[in-house]
């Protein structure tokens, strides 16, 4: 009887499929990001969002590599406190500590043109 390794099947890529709890929304929010552990903001956009978490892109040509790190975005008069929980081209994904209240969701999302983006 001989052995046969699966060795392929070590080295291929394997699709990870995330659940949301919660459908995200397009938009285009002006905010500041401030990182907790160093006392930095940046300046930036939150360009997708939802009652979980956020997509913040700062204003910087190059976004540094951040993970577990805690963070409070300021968006109008509300303080968001979470933790970044990976980093892309596209900016830091950040999920909230505690889900944003569904009531106070709509109303701080009433006034923009935001359309449901279906969760990857």
């Amino acid at each position: 009887m001989k052995m046969k390794l699966g060795l392929p099947a070590l080295f291929q890529r394997r699709s990870r499929r995330i659940d949301r709890s919660f459908i995200r929304f397009s938009c285009a929010l002006d905010s500041e990001m401030t990182l907790l552990d160093r006392v930095m903001s940046f300046e930036g956009r939150i360009i997708d969002i939802s009652r979980g978490g956020a997509l913040f892109r700062p204003k910087l040509a190059y976004i540094m590599r951040r993970s577990a790190v805690p963070v409070c975005i300021h968006w109008g008069s509300e303080e968001l406190f979470g933790q970044i929980v990976a980093t892309s081209p596209a900016g830091f994904s950040i999920r909230f500590d505690e889900p944003i209240e569904e009531d106070l969701f709509d109303e701080l999302t009433a006034d923009l043109r935001v359309t449901p983006r279906a969760a990857a």
